[in-house]
């Protein structure tokens, strides 16, 4: 839960906005500047709600004292009257916004949600400007194989501009990588970047997070809320398979993008917007049209420059790249002590033809530092049997005779179990964690364990 501290020398107005963001926030107090300085020094707070007309310290002398002690806590500012001089030097100060007394209810709580909503953002935009350019998208797109060079230079150019993208291609070829990645090399950088997974949500549900709501605008609306468009405001927003969105709810994005405005779900208040789009699918949206189940008209203002992702099937040059760079990630992630890939092991990661794309591979190199991090060297056994097959060193165990010694079932079996007992050593007894570094659920682990006796040590 957030915490918000509440600084103003009047009792009465620091409790009415106690009463407003008890419920929702920790809430600390107090009625003078001086004492708030020392509660952030002790205390972590999210976001000060600062009264400017204060006896003993006033608003900007606190705002002052603060940038020195390299406090995160974002600052809004209270006022009696809309002394603009006051208000701008406060900005200046640091100040994310500023309300007017008397305020209302709503403005308060909106107000508390963008000034929250912006400084996580910003904590994302200030670590990713600490990288330089070509480092942040070498990181971001790992390959460099031709056809990635040229994704590399596309990326780079559409940055420059604020055309709509579409990204296409297959699930895990790094779509929203290549979103972030034009989002922080653009002029927009300093803004949000927000990301929408509309198959999540449907119908009225993903209007209203697109959108906003008003209170009352639909069953559970019970308070007015701000949509993604509006928390994007001068940044960039990612429409991730925008093929799942409703007909009427294209025609509300169609809007957006012709119009540059929009409104909330509930209210005819036309609200304008600078945010631009970019959106991803791995479908076959030229069909849909065709079948009536994607506007035409959407689809080109959003095909303004379409960018394909390949699957890495397509460019397995880049796969010793890709395994090198995530061997390192999980090999600290899990404080594993391998430190070497072997040639076979490379040679089997080379021949797989990689369904689920970078995204399986990650996860593949996840699970084998997971398990198998305290080995030196990571073999071909040490990685899942859809990566390698049956180990050939078990196919060559024939009598002489030339009948198997073991059946596929036998072999899966046994393969199945030494990774169940790996992954519940791995974390600690507990099966939903062992579930988790397998890729499956707790039932099916309680099931396998019973199944080849393994010992259940969870409590």
């Amino acid at each position: 839960m957030k915490t918000i501290l509440l600084v103003d020398d009047e009792s009465s107005v620091v409790e009415s906005l106690r009463l407003i963001v008890k419920d929702s926030y920790k809430v600390l107090s107090t009625l003078n500047g001086r004492e708030a300085l020392k509660i952030l020094e002790k205390e972590h707070v999210d976001l000060v709600l600062l009264d400017i007309k204060m006896h003993e310290m006033n608003g900007l002398e606190f705002l002052r004292r603060l940038q020195p002690l390299g406090q995160e806590a974002g600052v809004v500012v209270l006022t009696a009257v809309n002394d603009v001089k006051a208000i701008v030097e406060a900005v200046k100060l640091g100040a994310l916004d500023y309300i007017v007394k008397p305020f209302g209810v709503e403005e308060i709580k909106i107000t508390i949600e963008k000034a929250l909503q912006f400084k996580s953002l910003s904590r994302e935009v200030r670590y990713l400007r600490s990288e330089s350019k070509s480092h942040l998208i070498n990181k971001l797109i790992q390959g460099r194989s031709r056809v990635m060079e040229e994704i590399l230079d596309i990326i780079s150019r559409v940055s420059r501009v604020d055309s709509t993208v579409l990204l296409r291609g297959e699930s895990g070829t790094g779509k929203e990588l290549a979103a972030r990645a034009i989002h922080f090399h653009s002029n927009r950088r300093e803004e949000p970047f927000i990301v929408v997974c509309c198959p999540n949500l449907a119908g009225e549900l993903l209007e209203a997070e697109l959108f906003g709501h008003e209170k009352g605008s639909f069953t559970g609306a019970y308070e007015r809320r701000l949509g993604k468009f509006e928390i994007a405001e001068g940044g960039t927003i990612f429409l991730d398979e925008i093929s799942e969105i409703s007909l009427p709810l294209q025609a509300k994005l169609l809007r957006i993008l012709q119009e540059k405005e929009f409104s909330r779900l509930g209210s005819h208040a036309v609200i304008k917007t600078d945010v631009r789009v970019i959106a991803a699918t791995n479908r076959d949206l030229e069909s849909m049209i065709k079948d009536g189940r994607f506007r035409e008209d959407l689809y080109y203002r959003i095909n303004v420059v379409p960018l394909y992702l390949p699957p890495l099937r397509e460019r397995q040059e880049d796969v010793p790249q890709l395994v090198e760079h995530f061997f390192g990630i999980f090999r600290k992630e899990c404080h594993a002590k391998m430190e070497y890939i072997s040639k076979e092991a490379m040679e089997a990661l080379l021949k797989y033809h990689w369904p689920g794309n970078v995204r399986e591979l990650k996860n593949v190199m996840e699970r084998t530092l997971a398990l198998y991090g305290n080995e030196l060297t990571l073999f071909p056994e040490h990685l899942p049997i859809e990566v390698t097959g049956i180990s050939s060193r078990n196919l060559q165990r024939v009598k002489s005779d030339g009948n198997w010694r073991i059946t596929l079932e036998d072999e899966v079996g046994r393969v199945e179990k030494q990774l169940i007992e790996q992954a519940i050593h791995q974390s600690g007894g507990v099966k939903s964690k062992a579930a988790r570094l397998l890729g499956t659920t707790r039932r099916v682990i309680s099931y396998k364990m019973q199944k080849y006796g393994i010992a259940d040590t969870e409590n």
